[in-house]
């Protein structure tokens, strides 16, 4: 028990070494929204004075946590889910969350294979994509990733991102359940949103992008609403 818990420790500090090695943006990034991710990342500590707990709140550019030895999911995301990382920690314990400001699709690739490399993650059977809102997201980096997620049931949160790539993403993902079996969507650009269409602007710092304590609260709920379905 004590050596696979070493070899999951040894595993996440070569894929943190990686992670903080690589470049954060891929090619079609926007230097606006990733400027935007820095500046959320320092507001976010303003949120700790609202949120229950100041440690719902992470203001650093990258994140690799975990607390079980036996997680049961695997969570990517960007910025969203690093700056929230700790809450998400709190609702999800056997969580195994990976996520880093200006994180672009294809990076997420190469993380997730890296991942699987060890048997301990290999064996989680639950992904959590949170992806999408640094860039587009392309049809083959989707088929990429499935071919290496196999039978293994994934959650694409849909985003909400006033850049010019949102409805491309958002048409891309709420087409792949009927693709893929094992692909189920989190429609967070519907629970965002007012009756009228536009963003709720209680969910979301001035940026429109990054939730604040009340859009997480949000956020997070729809993903538990998911995990409680089964696929089909």
């Amino acid at each position: 028990m004590q050596k696979k818990a070493l070899l999951l420790a040894t595993a996440l500090l070569a894929i943190a070494t990686q992670a903080f090695g690589a470049s954060a943006n891929g090619t079609g990034a926007s230097v606006t929204g990733a400027t935007s991710d820095r500046v959320a990342m320092h507001r976010i500590v303003q949120d700790r004075a609202v949120a229950p707990q100041a440690d719902y709140a992470w203001d650093r550019p990258y994140c690799l946590r975990y607390r079980s030895r036996h997680p049961d999911l695997l969570i990517l995301g960007d910025s969203i889910f690093d700056g929230w990382s700790g809450y998400l920690m709190h609702v999800f314990p056997r969580a195994l969350i990976d996520a880093r400001v200006g994180r672009q699709f294809s990076s997420a690739i190469r993380i997730y294979q890296s991942l699987l490399a060890y048997s301990g993650i290999r064996s989680i059977q639950t992904i959590v994509v949170d992806l999408g809102t640094n860039g587009p997201v392309t049809a083959q980096q989707i088929a990429q990733f499935m071919m290496l997620a196999g039978n293994r049931r994934v959650i694409f949160i849909v985003p909400e991102v006033p850049r010019p790539w949102e409805r491309e993403v958002q048409s891309l993902y709420e087409g792949l359940p009927a693709q893929y079996p094992n692909v189920q969507l989190e429609y967070w650009n519907r629970i965002s949103t007012l009756p009228n269409g536009q963003e709720n602007p209680a969910y979301f710092w001035g940026d429109g992008v990054h939730p604040n304590w009340y859009g997480i609260q949000a956020l997070v709920g729809g993903l538990q609403a998911v995990l409680a379905t089964r696929n089909g």
